[in-house]
């Protein structure tokens, strides 16, 4: 992999200190970066272990999870997850090197709007420092004018910035950043260091095998992620909602009186017509939300942080540039009109569980065709017998 930022190879290093040069890495009228470096070690002190024993248990939580295969991107959002319960955070950035365009981005976002994901996508000079540095920053405001600007763009007071590792190579970082001075201690960084640690063995063989993930997760006719991506990210959201108390929307859409555009103008333009279906949904979708082929004609969309209004909003919104839309049917001067019919259950409203869940979606969908399709229907909505009928 020669292309990875690492500082010991010539490739690397002439990449990096290009952009350092750009962000103005060393100044003459601020301190060192090397003030923010925070000395750690591979194991924790006997005071540590007795203060901060909820976070220890974190730990250990992470180190049951260094066997489970999961998708790199799954991988490091959970370790977003870890470093809340370690470190609570107001926004948070993981940064990680992409080897085919030699450039960093931001792979895991928390807090930030979607104008301010897109600023905030191709990395800064916090991810420089703990690349070079390999070690944590405890980085405060008024020491360094190029930390300061990153603070200031933030919105941030302080930040705990550490280096994740991949194959013994820091390879990018996790960034938590808070409104509060000084919101983090030494003992933070020493705790989310060894996260950084148990986590490496799990990155370095979830980056090695990113690709054959990425085909194996992704439906070959729509480009959409498959059906087996959909369950894990589901089981991944219900904890996340679980652990944060918070609520997501699952989404199930289904397009209307499809078979019989099959059967008329056959598998070609049934295959052409999903593809552009798809691509409809996918069209403004948030980086986190999940768009999955269910199967045949059904299609799952699963839309993090998002309650009912939101869901209902999004889902009108689809309908609507689906009916809106012509489809091809074989010729330039063969086209057709299409609908498509949308169940929603909303987690924590609709079901607890996953099974729950999906069912409590596809019970609103099949009410949404019952009715006449070309609808949107919240299972919350749907009368007493089709609810308890689940």
């Amino acid at each position: 992999m020669g292309g990875h930022p690492s500082w010991g190879t010539r490739k690397g290093y002439s990449t990096l200190n290009q952009s350092a040069t750009a962000f103005g890495f060393e100044s003459s009228d601020s301190c060192s970066p090397e003030q923010f470096v925070v000395e750690v070690f591979s194991e924790l002190k006997q005071e540590i272990v007795q203060e901060r024993w909820r976070e220890v248990n974190v730990l250990l939580r992470v180190a049951m999870l260094s066997g489970v295969p999961m998708q790199f991107d799954a991988t490091l959002n959970l370790l977003c997850d870890f470093a809340a319960d370690i470190a609570p955070f107001e926004k948070c950035l993981v940064y990680f090197w992409e080897e085919s365009e030699e450039q960093v981005h931001a792979r895991a976002v928390r807090g930030f709007d979607d104008e301010s994901r897109e600023l905030f996508s191709r990395g800064n000079v916090l991810n420089l420092w703990a690349t070079k540095y390999a070690r944590p920053l405890l980085v405060t405001a008024g020491l360094n004018v190029q930390a300061d600007a990153v603070l200031q763009s933030v919105g941030a007071a302080s930040a705990l910035i550490v280096p994740v590792m991949v194959g013994n190579r820091s390879l990018g970082s996790l960034q938590l950043f808070s409104s509060v001075p000084a919101a983090f201690r030494r003992e933070d960084a020493q705790l989310l260091w060894i996260t950084a640690l148990i986590t490496e063995s799990l990155l370095t063989r979830e980056y090695a095998n990113e690709g054959l993930i990425a085909f194996a997760f992704t439906d070959f006719l729509t480009g959409l992620k498959t059906r087996g991506y959909f369950e894990q990210q589901l089981d991944q959201e219900i904890n996340r909602a679980e652990r944060n108390r918070t609520q997501f929307a699952l989404l199930m859409v289904d397009i209307d009186h499809f078979k019989q555009l099959n059967d008329r103008y056959g598998h070609q333009v049934g295959d052409q017509v999903l593809r552009d279906v798809a691509a409809i949904l996918m069209n403004d979708m948030r980086d986190v939300d999940t768009v999955a082929r269910y199967g045949g004609e059904e299609f799952v969309l699963v839309l993090p942080q998002t309650g009912e209004a939101g869901a209902m909003l999004v889902a009108q919104r689809l309908r609507r540039a689906v009916e809106q839309a012509r489809f091809f049917a074989g010729t330039p001067s063969a086209t057709e009109n299409l609908t498509i019919s949308i169940g929603v259950a909303v987690f924590g409203t609709d079901g607890q569980f996953k099974r729950e869940l999906i069912q409590a979606a596809d019970a609103a969908l099949y009410f949404a065709k019952d009715s006449g399709r070309n609808s949107v229907v919240l299972h919350s909505d749907l009368p007493r017998s089709r609810r308890e009928a689940r």
